[in-house]
């Protein structure tokens, strides 16, 4: 019942928050702005954390290093924030905690933001980052690639890229809450409207459109429309209370149809990348608990039958 009221208090400070200062016509850094200030209230344990500043070719990145380290393994995260906005900064709590459930390596970097750049900078950004992994002398299959929202479409997107390059594919991606539909074109997302405490379609549709005006179905760009076939694990996460949930769904659908080993979880009453609020919700901690298990398991045993949690 504790968890549950804290659930309903996360939806209210949401709800109040788009009504008294959310506007659709605000420019891109007034977003950021927005986006660092309540991510600064996010708590996450440092103490037990090493930060390391770097830059690769021009791009700030970061790694996260835990005091646990217990593998050789590398997350690459690609923040969320509708390719405007989000930061290593802003997602830096996050991140932590899923370096210290991981027992992993995480570096997060900032890639180039839209409008001022659009797609595919952040695309390009991304299998930049990748390289310069595989570079440092880390193995392919010791690398998960992980993003929510729209960093869940780029992880989705950056996974397809590779394989087209003829690279070698990573170990496994995570996806939460994975922005799919640059479009918004899924009548069904209207179902998901009123529950959704915060993103709303035209939100959606506005943030599509300054990313990627001229490539709306490019799969690169809107991943419900590419082909999966041959990438590696993809875990899946996603909240019922979200907008996103059946762009989710959409990610689901396709390791189906093209044969990708897959774990889908749904957290019922979540709202969208509900994992930000670890310490704070236990469904969050468990979904980050959930992502360190997948990880672990899959390079335990690569190969697994699709299956829907």
């Amino acid at each position: 019942m504790w968890n549950s009221f804290k659930n309903k208090l996360v939806k209210l400070f949401f709800r109040v928050t788009k009504y008294l200062i959310f506007h659709h016509d605000y420019q891109a850094e007034h977003y950021r702005k927005g986006m660092e200030w309540f991510t600064s209230f996010l708590g996450y344990p440092r103490k037990k954390m090493q930060y390391n500043a770097l830059e690769i070719d021009g791009m700030q990145a970061e790694w996260a290093i835990p005091d646990n380290r217990s593998n050789n393994r590398v997350i690459l995260y690609l923040h969320g924030g509708g390719y405007a906005m989000g930061s290593i900064k802003s997602h830096r709590p996050l991140v932590t905690r899923l370096a210290l459930a991981s027992g992993s390596r995480v570096l997060s970097i900032n890639y180039r933001l839209a409008p001022e750049n659009k797609f595919p900078c952040a695309l390009e950004d991304a299998i930049k980052a990748y390289e310069f992994i595989l570079e440092s002398g880390v193995k392919p299959k010791e690398i998960a690639i992980a993003g929510d929202s729209a960093g869940g479409g780029l992880t989705a997107s950056t996974l397809m890229r590779i394989r087209d390059l003829g690279m070698e594919i990573p170990l496994a991606g995570i996806c939460l809450s994975p922005w799919m539909d640059l479009e918004g074109a899924d009548e069904r997302m209207l179902e998901k409207a009123e529950e959704d405490p915060f993103i709303d379609l035209e939100s959606i549709q506005i943030w599509g459109k300054r990313y990627a005006p001229d490539d709306l179905k490019n799969p690169y760009a809107s991943p419900k429309y590419g082909d999966f076939t041959g990438v590696c694990p993809i875990l899946i996460q996603v909240g019922t209370a979200e907008i996103l949930y059946y762009d989710a769904l959409a990610l689901k659908q396709n390791c189906e149809r093209d044969g990708v080993q897959y774990r889908f979880e749904e957290y019922p009453e979540m709202i969208h990348v509900f994992q930000t609020f670890g310490g704070f919700l236990q469904e969050a901690d468990d979904a980050i608990a959930q992502i360190a298990r997948f990880i672990a398991e899959t390079a335990e045993n690569p190969v697994r039958e699709p299956q829907n949690v």
